[in-house]
Parts: C-alpha cells; structure tokens; sequence
C-alpha cells in the first residue's frame, strides 16, 4: 500500500504542484508551439511521457552506484543527458524498423522522428524534480515522475491551447493586446495560479 501512495504521490506532485511549464517555465515555448498544433499534443506528451519514464528509471538505477548517487546536481543532469540519449537512439532505430512495414510515406515517417528529437530534448529540461529529488526518490517514484512529466506537460499544453481558442473569438480585448501580448498575459495568469498551488513565494 505504501508502494501505491508513494507512487501517487510522486505523480500528483510532478503533474500538478511540479508542473515545471508554469512553475520554472522549462518547455514552455514548446507547450505555445504544440498548442497552435493541437492534433499533436497527446503525440508528444506521450513521446515524453515515455522518454522520461525510461530515462529515469535507469537513471534510478545507476544511482544505486555510490559514486553517482553522492555527485553533484551537474553529475546528475550529465548522467541523465547521457542516458536519454542511448535511450533516444536506441528507440529510433527500433522504430525505423518497425516503420518500414508501415503504411507511412516517407514524410510522415521524417516528421515523426523530428517531433521524436524535439520531445526527447523537451525531456531533459522537464527532469528537474527526478534530479533535484535523486536522493529520496525510490525507482516507483521515478516511474511516477517519468508519467507526471508527460501530463504536466499535456495539462499546461491543453490550458493554453484552450486559452487560445478563447482568446481568438474574445471582442473586448484591445487591439494592442491582440495576438501574443493577451496570450502572455494568459499564461502568466496560469503561471501565478500554478505557483500558488506550491505554496512557495516568488521572491527568494
């Protein structure tokens, strides 16, 4: 039972409280670029989701390794930057394989893989809580924050894509404002409204 509720916990916490797209603003301009592209964001939160629950699993793992698990923050983001990319080249020849059995066209196949390479970098800037949390976090907890990764960043992506539905029809916002200045002001609303869910202050 403690097993679940940890990894629960864990979960909730990357998905919501951690949600580093309105919180630290990582990933953030590709969360307004996958909201003009709706069709695409449930791809590529998956496509997240998967590379930060692979990576942090065996990132997880080789912290058992005392060496790497009384390193450094730099340590950490080293292992983990090295570790996405065995996992990223390793999927890819995988799934070139698969695909050529496919029905695909060659372009659809490319621009898989180039919304591949831009979610596994995306998985990088979105690891924060699994190496600022290195030392406490079990491997069901980096399980937990691998999928939290991939729905925080399909939540913060679907609040903005929303607010931009919104906003293209909205009569009352000014000339001025139209266009990408109402849509910052919208997501730094987000942002307030996330960063309270944290209960810390702005200020340091």
């Amino acid at each position: 039972m403690k097993f679940i509720a940890a990894f629960f916990a864990a979960f909730l916490y990357v998905s919501f409280t951690q949600n580093l797209v309105f919180t630290g603003g990582y990933g953030a301009s590709e969360a307004i670029r996958s909201a003009a592209r709706p069709k695409q964001i449930m791809l590529f939160s998956i496509m997240i989701a998967y590379f930060s629950t692979v990576t942090s699993l065996i990132c997880r793992v080789l912290l058992f390794i005392p060496a790497l698990k009384d390193g450094s923050m730099i340590t950490s983001l080293a292992v983990y930057s090295v570790v996405l990319t065995v996992v990223y080249f390793v999927s890819v020849a995988i799934l070139r394989v698969l695909l050529k059995s496919s029905d695909w066209s060659d372009i659809e196949v490319e621009k898989f893989f180039r919304q591949t390479a831009v979610s596994s970098f995306n998985t990088i800037v979105l690891a924060i809580p699994f190496i600022t949390e290195k030392a406490t976090y079990g491997v069901h907890e980096a399980i937990a924050q691998g999928l939290g990764a991939g729905v925080a960043f399909f939540i913060a992506t679907w609040l903005i894509y929303l607010g931009m539905r919104r906003l293209e029809v909205d009569t009352e916002t000014p000339l001025s404002f139209k266009g990408t200045p109402v849509l910052f002001m919208y997501i730094a609303i987000l942002c307030l409204a996330f960063t309270g869910i944290m209960g810390k202050s702005l200020f340091f």
